[in-house]
């Protein structure tokens, strides 16, 4: 992308504005979701709430950024020139800074709150002990690029602001340790989308109701595609740094940090949001109507499987239910009225509809 495509501010401060807008919506309908259903909060709930305070903190630089045209504004002159080592550039380089390691440190959350999410959704053993093994991986990998970001100088942190050649002395390791940040965050991020779909293979459901189950888990695709947008914007910018704008390509840089911190936390609440959308939006009608013109069959009772956590479970007791079917009888409707009754001591996290708790021989446990 060239320089031109990142000297409009006002159109990056209405994008700023758009995409923290969406993402404290999706923070704040899935806490309303939580209190509606008189549901705990989990672990997940705050990590995601943490990475919001730190996707504000990026919204905030950059609208500071415009407003001291130190981002948004082309400076006419490459990052190379030894002449255009000015204020203006120096705080660009700052923002950029600080972009960085706040949005390598809300990535992490992110990555960690899905994590969570699927150690509350699923409980079988070896699922979780991968799981546990993968949160070690994107905490040593956050903590692992922080520290690279403060230290790509070494001792020479002052070298960052300084001239072009300053910078080349002191920095050299800088560009090798972005190439593998901008990688290793597609990989951890695309490793972390695909955990669920074994697990949602081996259910025993309708064809419709694993489709919607794996559409519900893949719109962390999103994130996924915003993760490579910015490591192409990355590669794409320190390859023309003698030919690029300075301002421009750090504005690049910084909003596409920015438009992945906020897509991955409005896809990260995604999964949660199912309940209360489905309560304004016509969500099972367009579901019902789609699948019928791709003739999938489907009953009317056949919906997405209820992850709940049953009253009195502890740890690895967690079970995920389906929903029964349509001739469970009167019994069956008896436990369901049950379950419901029994919200505020169940964990829903995808479906919230009627549950079934078929607590008999034909109760599906996983």
């Amino acid at each position: 992308m060239g320089a031109a495509d990142y000297d409009n501010p006002a159109g990056l401060v209405a994008g700023t504005v758009v995409m923290q807008v969406v993402s404290t919506l999706c923070v704040g309908l899935r806490f309303y979701s939580r209190r509606w259903k008189r549901q705990t909060y989990i672990a997940s709930d705050w990590l995601i709430l943490v990475a919001w305070i730190f996707g504000l903190g990026l919204s905030v630089l950059m609208l500071y950024g415009v407003s001291q045209k130190s981002m948004g504004y082309p400076l006419g002159a490459n990052i190379e020139d030894p002449h255009a080592v000015n204020g203006r550039l120096n705080r660009a380089k700052h923002s950029e800074l600080s972009y960085l390691l706040l949005g390598i440190t809300a990535l992490g959350l992110i990555k960690l709150s899905v994590i969570c999410l699927y150690w509350h959704l699923f409980a079988r053993v070896m699922f979780r002990r991968f799981l546990i093994f993968w949160m070690v991986v994107i905490t040593i990998w956050t903590v692992s690029f922080v520290l690279a970001g403060l230290l790509e100088c070494g001792t020479h942190l002052k070298a960052i602001f300084g001239t072009p050649q300053d910078y080349l002395d002191h920095c050299g390791s800088a560009m090798p340790a972005g190439y593998a940040m901008v990688g290793s965050d597609i990989l951890t991020d695309l490793v972390t989308l695909l955990i669920p779909i074994p697990v949602v293979m081996t259910l025993k459901m309708s064809v419709r109701t694993r489709i919607l189950t794996l559409m519900t888990f893949l719109v962390g695709g999103l994130s996924v595609g915003a993760s490579i947008a910015k490591g192409y914007i990355y590669i794409t910018a320190t390859q023309g740094l003698s030919t690029q704008d300075a301002i421009s390509i750090l504005t690049g840089i910084g909003i596409w940090n920015l438009v992945e911190v906020q897509v991955g936390i409005t896809a990260g609440c995604a999964p949660t949001l199912r309940p209360i959308l489905s309560k304004l939006l016509p969500l099972e009608a367009a579901t019902h109507s789609l699948m019928s013109l791709l003739r999938i069959p489907s009953t009317r009772t056949d919906t997405l499987p209820s992850f709940v956590k049953m009253p009195g479970s502890e740890g690895s007791d967690e079970k995920l239910q389906q929903n029964g079917s349509k001739g469970s009888g009167s019994g069956s409707a008896g436990r369901s009225n049950k379950g419901s009754a029994s919200a505020a001591s169940t964990l829903v996290v995808v479906e919230e509809h009627e549950m079934v708790a078929r607590r008999g021989a034909g109760a599906e446990n996983v």
